[in-house]
């Protein structure tokens, strides 16, 4: 398994984003033996809150040791964790390198993905993707065809009523524009509020469409 991924700045806080099976764990495991670094897991899956994490993390981030901090299911956070996480990232000493593991990066609130750099795991279609593919493409509901570009938004529309998944377009948007893209980050925003991923989507395409990017 590769990973062509060069890290630009060691300094920012790493955001690994891939579905399970992806290889998120080895390259985490494997940056961190690579430069001789100490690794500290926290499973944020099973303390959505932080209310048990909260002072070890606080601890760990001013090591005075080489220490990568992994926080495995970041995305899982509640909002109110996410802003304790913030002041956690924003004050981590320089021996410190924290990353963010996650499925579903738009979960995250826009000041936290501001401060992350990237690493995207090959996404490899998972079983359960695959078996429901099976069973759309057998009754006819999406084709064979797949999309390798970022669409449009009038072909929104078309996108919808064949099944694809906005959330695959989402991530696609967001290795192709940067996170820190304002329109992306409204975007981001707006679906983290509970709007419609779709609406989202169209508005923040039809203002790339409109900006000529």
């Amino acid at each position: 398994m590769s990973f062509p991924i060069k890290i630009t700045n060691t300094k920012a806080t790493l955001l690994v984003v891939g579905e399970p099976g992806t290889g998120k764990t080895y390259w985490i495991q494997n940056q961190a033996q690579k430069r001789g670094a100490k690794l500290f897991r926290w499973n944020a899956r099973m303390d959505r809150s932080l209310r048990e994490g909260r002072e070890i993390l606080h601890q760990q981030v001013r090591s005075k040791e080489v220490l990568y901090v992994w926080i495995e299911g970041a995305d899982d956070l509640t909002q109110e964790a996410q802003a304790f996480l913030r002041r956690i990232l924003e004050t981590s000493s320089e021996n410190v390198i924290c990353i963010l593991e996650v499925r579903e990066p738009w979960k995250l609130s826009p000041p936290i993905l501001s401060r992350c750099q990237i690493i995207s795991m090959s996404s490899n279609t998972s079983f359960r993707q695959k078996k429901s593919l099976e069973v759309a493409k057998r009754f006819g509901l999406i084709s064979d065809e797949s999309y390798t570009t970022i669409p449009s938004w009038k072909e929104v529309t078309t996108l919808r009523r064949e099944g694809a998944d906005p959330y695959a377009i989402l991530q696609k948007c967001i290795q192709t524009y940067g996170i820190q893209n304002e329109m992306l980050q409204e975007c981001i925003r707006g679906i983290g509020s509970g709007s419609s991923p779709w609406i989202q989507l169209t508005k923040f395409l039809y203002s790339c469409a409109v900006c000529g990017i």
